[in-house]
């Protein structure tokens, strides 16, 4: 996909990478691993990194800036398995020309992480929605390293890795409602002040049956895909399935035990969807 630009045009990529280590062992560097994209902006999901494990062979590299969420929970079960990290090809940090640098980034979308003090009515954004989350479980949201937000001024970036939950799993069925319900209000005070979203990421819901490679019977009798449905052009929302819109028919864009290779879809899904698909030009010969 690729953002218009007055001098020229953004790439972004995104990619679940399924544990970033092992990526970078296989291209030699962690540079080596972002040149190969040739992209503005690069994406990772399941970075697989707790805090403690976070080096700077991991998360910097000449010529790209990075912004990055670890898990910070204790459960048992939830260390070292997510995490996302953004990088941004800069020749400087300190000009003002870089078009991929963007004006800020945050780690999380509840605007809580890293500011324990802030009460819940400082942020606008959960006025309205969300009265029956404690602080505690707003904090809870942000603390599997799941979301990195940059601000580019023409666009905001969330970078995505959805909570995955079985149908059995009652609890995390329940953190993936408040999360998913949490993030919609965030995209939704945005979309107020006028603000253009891209959303990138494993989003772990595959809205349709071609988006995965065991759909069964009662593949539609889901709630996370009713919801994601309901966002899109189509069902009256304000967002666009990017590869969708550009690929509709292609069925294995998705990830399974026998591939070898980690395709761009992947996990199940792993969509960009976008604010105002006529302000996007897609690529003929990008990864789209």
């Amino acid at each position: 996909m690729e953002e218009k630009e007055e001098k020229g045009r953004m790439k972004i990529v995104t990619y679940n990478v399924n544990g970033l280590r092992q990526r970078i062992v296989q291209f030699g560097s962690l540079r080596n691993l972002l040149n190969s994209f040739d992209a503005d902006i690069i994406c990772f999901q399941e970075t697989k990194l707790r805090r403690q494990e976070v080096t700077a062979d991991l998360v910097m590299a000449e010529g790209y800036e990075s912004f990055f969420s670890s898990t910070r929970t204790t459960q048992k079960g939830r260390t070292g398995y997510s995490g996302v990290i953004t990088f941004c090809r800069v020749k400087s940090a300190f000009s003002s020309n870089e078009v991929a640098l963007p004006l800020s980034a945050e780690e999380g979308f509840t605007g809580l992480v890293g500011n324990s003090q802030t009460s819940k009515k400082e942020l606008s954004f959960l006025s309205e929605g969300v009265e029956e989350f404690s602080k505690d479980e707003l904090l809870s949201v942000d603390s599997e390293g799941r979301c990195v937000i940059t601000d580019h001024s023409h666009f905001v970036l969330f970078n995505v890795y959805g909570p995955r939950a079985v149908s059995d799993d009652t609890e995390r069925i329940k953190f993936k409602q408040m999360f998913y319900r949490i993030l919609q209000r965030r995209w939704e005070s945005l979309l107020r002040e006028g603000r253009r979203i891209l959303v990138v990421g494993d989003l772990n819901i595959a809205p349709s049956a071609v988006d995965r490679c065991d759909a069964g019977p009662d593949f539609d009798n889901n709630e996370f895909r009713r919801w994601f449905k309901s966002m899109l052009l189509e069902n009256g929302g304000q967002f666009c399935d990017v590869f969708r819109a550009k690929h509709p028919d292609k069925y294995d864009a998705f990830w399974t035990s026998d591939y070898c290779v980690l395709q761009l879809c992947v996990s199940m899904n792993s969509y960009i969807v976008i604010l105002i698909p006529d302000s996007i030009t897609f690529s003929k010969s990008g990864m789209f």
